[in-house]
């Protein structure tokens, strides 16, 4: 397993969290509040934290699938970004450590 993480820039992580929430809710087991989410994709989960100036995500997955689901985050994320707001990623990877359970 492999935890990808990155660290973007906005002034509104809340929102992305929520909307991304809702969005996967329909498909997917989710748990969010305006601070934090988590969406268990399954084989995958995704983490994000806001603070008052950067979204965090974290990606827990399988080594082959790590690539893939950073690439369908970054871009269910960008579906929701206002015009005038640019989002950066840059993920970086390390081994996932144990106990990477639901909240």
């Amino acid at each position: 397993m492999l935890q990808s993480h990155t660290m973007i820039a906005t002034p509104t992580a809340s929102r992305y969290i929520t909307r991304l929430c809702k969005h996967w809710g329909h498909r997917f087991h989710v748990d969010f509040d305006e601070q934090q989410g988590f969406i268990d994709f399954g084989d995958a989960q995704c983490r994000l934290a806001a603070t008052a100036t950067t979204l965090g995500i974290t990606l827990i997955s399988d080594n082959e699938a790590s690539a893939e689901l950073e690439t369908v985050v970054e871009e269910h994320l960008l579906r929701f970004v206002p015009a005038g707001e640019h989002l950066a990623f840059a993920w970086q990877r390390t081994p996932a450590e144990a106990g990477g359970d639901a909240p």
